[in-house]
């Protein structure tokens, strides 16, 4: 009886390589994120980058370092994120500034709102200012600075924006006038708000939301009240 030695490698060395093929498969479904990215509601926010205004200078900004990686919803004491994207002269963003920045100084725990003191995680507030492709909505860092200190002469939505509603505010702003953001989070209107837990999953919307605030929503998802 013949034995064909070089058909024996062939099979041997077949084996080995989808043992291999198949390992990899293995390998990526164990170690791939599952969690699809994207702006709905539980899915991965997009990155979010750029050149920030913390009240003082502008510095580089990137989201992903005010996340926790592998967060659970037992870990109480880590950071939630709110991201606002607006316009200057958005009409409706300048009407929302005074809420802004009570809920901002609340949920961080540095004040009360209408009485209350909040004690659920701290909720950290992110501005990402855009230029919306608009008459008359034209911007710049100067008007950015302008409208979040509530200084200078700079015009914005409603008037100067000295006189915006509201006191300054004490959360960082992005400049976004280049809509990069805006774009990689699909969003074409604002104000436009959403919720992100601390390791970065879409927790809330608004405008999937457009019959709740964004006060009750944090309420309800973050377990404070």
């Amino acid at each position: 009886m013949r034995y064909d030695e070089e058909a024996d490698v062939r099979t041997d060395t077949a084996i080995k390589i989808m043992a291999l093929f198949f390992a990899s498969i293995m390998f990526l479904a164990f170690t791939t994120d599952p969690i699809a990215s994207g702006t709905k509601e539980g899915q991965r926010a997009p990155s979010l980058e750029g050149m920030s205004y913390n009240g003082t200078g502008w510095t580089e900004f990137n989201m992903d370092d005010w996340l926790v990686d592998n967060w659970t919803e037992t870990n109480t004491t880590a950071e939630w994120l709110v991201v606002e994207f607006m316009d200057t002269d958005c009409g409706f963003c300048w009407e929302a500034a005074e809420k802004m920045g009570q809920y901002a100084d609340y949920f961080s725990k540095t004040n009360t709102y209408e009485g209350e003191i909040w004690d659920g995680p701290v909720i950290n507030f992110i501005a990402n200012v855009g230029e919306l492709n608009i008459q008359g909505h034209e911007s710049s860092r100067a008007e950015i600075e302008a409208f979040r200190d509530k200084t200078g002469s700079e015009a914005c939505a409603k008037g100067d924006c000295s006189n915006r509603p509201g006191n300054p505010h004490t959360f960082t702003y992005i400049d976004d006038l280049d809509l990069d953001n805006m774009d990689s989070w699909n969003t074409d209107g604002t104000p436009t708000y959403y919720l992100l837990q601390p390791d970065g999953i879409v927790a809330w919307v608004s405008s999937e939301n457009p019959n709740e605030e964004l006060l009750g929503a944090i309420q309800r998802l973050t377990g404070g009240e």
